[in-house]
């Protein structure tokens, strides 16, 4: 079976945002993409929502939705109250005719689901109530990425995970009940990660996410705010209560309060927490429930904000546009379902809305201080100076990117410190090889770079300062030739074209060539003096060819990386060969 999460190839090129997005860093990169870590991967989504050429991929399920409908059975869907974010135009009968119409037999609030839950954990909180040595931390287990990390990453916290299946467990596990097994439930929602639970638990065949319920009904030229509303169109079997706020920070908290407070127990605190790395910094703290007076529920949602900024969504709205849109809908909603408002209240007491999704933990690696040492000199991090922590390799340091360097989930040329010393080496033995002269000034005429040639080239006095005065950088052109006009005139420019000229310096000719590197700001000329005998011009023309063969292609490929281009060097280059050639007389 495909992966949940996968990337496409062909998009993720050279760009680390998912690396530094990723709260457990299953992220390998190799080859100039990145490709997930399956068994590190938590389904939280951020390298979905955060990917710039959208190279993140969700495994498209409409196909096997449109399997379950053509065998014929009946398929409810699940909906994930959150709908009311995301399809802002559409009322709830307009959306349940859209859904019927691509085949589904009835449309379902998975709230009722998270209703039902609501009310056992509010059992399971009352009865460590009354035990006075019961169990005083609870952790809600609504969020499938939240599970993930935490039997992945926080395994010693899994005990404190309700034993409760997800509110779309158990909203399948009710649908079942009502409406005869045979049924086939698919959940349609904001969160990829509830495909882990479709492809687990038998009781749900299938899990689409709000974007692909767009898509199918673009396929099929369906406009749900288009359609006639309906008072026909009504969930089945009835409305959820307040459960619908299920989504969002703290939208559990008020169920299962009023749940506690008809039993008399109002002394529970309850905590909300979103993000992975809000998460895990609070697991991080080791809180000691031994000391805490009351109860404790926390709420944890991996995506910042809760279930109505998932994966999933479009997300055209702002967050508070969003979650604006959750508070309208459920201001309608009663407090909690009653005993008239299901069939069979008593069956469904019996049913056990247990189960949560399987995961193995991820074993943590020590690392000795000669394997991370070796790592940093092998990217030219000697001592601490070296280590800048810029984190644009997408680690938070370099000590992080050098076990990732250890893991081979990383590769060198990640670290922008490593690449620029590199291509600047590169550079730096392009221009010193050079048989021309050559010099690269900023926009004040200060020498920028520059190469022994161009010193020997001016006379004996200027070579022998050249080591002397650290090769002319940080100088004045002014100080050594007369023709700063020319460079001047390269300045000023509004094209990037070269320009030449023939200047006489004492008893020789030196022919130079100007090229525009960064419009009004960089400048590199080119040296070489056409007094000389033609033979030796000849000799200078291979050995500049050999140089560009040797030399350009890598250096362009270290540019590239770097996000810019070697054009301006190789251009240089060029220039020696095009100032040196020499023209064969007519036969």
């Amino acid at each position: 079976m495909q992966h949940i999460i996968f990337t496409e190839h062909a998009e993720c090129q050279y760009c680390y945002k998912c690396i530094s997005k990723c709260p457990v860093k299953a992220i390998r990169f190799k080859n100039n993409h990145a490709d997930i870590v399956q068994k590190m991967c938590v389904l939280c989504g951020n390298c979905i929502k955060c990917c710039p050429k959208t190279a993140r991929r969700v495994r498209p399920d409409i196909e096997n939705a449109k399997k379950l409908i053509k065998q014929g059975g009946r398929v409810v869907v699940s909906l994930a109250s959150s709908f009311v974010s995301e399809f802002c135009g559409a009322k709830p009968g307009q959306l349940i005719a859209a859904l019927k119409t691509l085949g589904f037999y009835a449309v379902s609030e998975t709230a009722i689901g998270a209703e039902l839950i609501s009310r056992d954990i509010a059992v399971s909180i009352k009865n460590a109530h009354d035990k006075s040595s019961g169990q005083k931390l609870f952790l809600s287990s609504v969020c499938s990425a939240v599970v993930l990390y935490i039997k992945r990453y926080a395994p010693s916290f899994a005990q404190y995970l309700n034993d409760r299946a997800s509110p779309l467990l158990a909203h399948a596990v009710m649908l079942r009940k009502l409406y005869g097994k045979n049924i086939s439930v698919v959940f349609a929602g904001p969160c990829a990660a509830k495909k882990r639970e479709a492809d687990q638990m038998k009781e749900i065949n299938a899990a689409l996410t709000f974007n692909e319920l767009r898509q199918w009904f673009d396929q099929e030229n369906i406009v749900p705010e288009e359609i006639e509303d309906s008072e026909g169109e009504k969930f089945v079997p009835h409305n959820a209560a307040k459960g619908v706020l299920y989504p969002l920070e703290g939208g559990m908290f008020g169920g299962i309060d009023n749940y506690l407070r008809e039993n008399g127990i109002a002394d529970v605190s309850f905590l909300s927490i979103s993000g992975i790395n809000n998460i895990a910094d609070f697991l991080k703290e080791k809180p000691d429930t031994a000391n805490f007076k009351y109860p404790l529920f926390a709420q944890m949602l991996a995506c910042q904000g809760g279930c109505v900024n998932g994966d999933g969504t479009l997300r055209e709205a702002s967050d508070i546009v969003r979650t604006e849109k959750l508070l309208s809908y459920a201001k309608d909603a009663e407090n909690h379902l009653t005993e008239n408002r299901l069939d069979d209240e008593k069956a469904f007491e019996k049913i056990k809305f247990t189960g949560t999704i399987t995961a193995k933990e991820v074993p943590s690696v020590q690392y000795s201080d000669s394997e991370i040492r070796s790592a940093l000199a092998s990217i030219e991090k000697f001592s601490d100076k070296d280590r800048i922590n810029c984190s644009m390799c997408g680690y938070d340091n370099c000590v992080s990117f050098a076990k990732a360097l250890i893991d081979r989930r990383a590769e060198k040329t990640m670290c922008s410190a490593y690449l620029r010393n590199m291509a600047q080496r590169k550079a730096n033995a392009l221009i010193n090889t050079t048989p021309s002269g050559v010099v690269i000034v900023d926009k004040d005429l200060n020498i920028i770079e520059c190469n022994r040639n161009f010193a020997r080239l001016l006379g004996k006095e200027e070579e022998e300062l050249y080591e002397l005065a650290d090769q002319f950088k940080g100088l004045k052109l002014g100080k050594f030739i007369n023709f700063t006009g020319c460079f001047e005139e390269a300045l000023e420019a509004n094209t990037s074209d070269s320009f030449n000229h023939d200047i006489r310096v004492g008893k020789k000719i030196l022919h130079l060539t100007t090229y525009v590197i960064e419009r009004g700001e960089v400048v590199a000329g080119t040296l070489d003096d056409i007094t000389r005998p033609a033979s030796l011009r000849r000799n200078t023309v291979m050995r500049a060819r050999n140089i560009i063969e040797k030399n350009v292609v890598a250096v362009q490929k270290i540019a590239f990386l770097l996000g810019e281009n070697a054009a301006e060097t190789e251009a240089i280059l060029n220039s020696i060969i095009e100032s040196h050639t020499v023209e064969e007389p007519e036969k």
